[in-house]
């Protein structure tokens, strides 16, 4: 598995997964900053990425959605966006093997709701 972090995610989170050495992938790795949502969303699923985002809206906006649906993107959602960088990798981290074995086993499209909680709802 390889974590997809879109800028929404920032740059210190992937940072800090990839020093302790987790597969994680940002936007400015691909040079992809400013890259509208269509297109990244493109990408990542035709790549079979699974994506991290604190952006809820892409449910929400039917191209996005249409575009998330039709090219099976495997995406999570951080729900509030709002935790410090500590409680975002703690979470993380809790939650590695959960996002392994979605990656790996349910079917795309996808997308969940991963709350601070550590509690997830799956929403597409």
């Amino acid at each position: 598995m390889i974590l997809f972090c879109d800028e929404d995610v920032g740059t210190r989170v992937p940072r800090a997964l990839s020093l302790i050495g987790l597969p994680v992938v940002t936007m400015a790795d691909r040079e992809w900053r400013g890259k509208n949502d269509i297109e990244w969303l493109t990408a990542v699923g035709r790549e079979g990425l699974l994506v991290f985002s604190c952006n809820k809206r892409i449910l929400n906006v039917p191209l996005q959605r249409e575009t998330l649906i039709a090219e099976k993107v495997g995406i999570v959602f951080l729900t509030s966006g709002q935790e410090r960088l500590h409680q975002v990798l703690q979470l993380l981290l809790t939650k590695w093997e959960w996002l392994e074995e979605i990656d790996a086993a349910v079917e795309r499209p996808f997308a969940y709701y991963l709350y601070p909680s550590g509690s997830t709802r799956r929403v597409l």
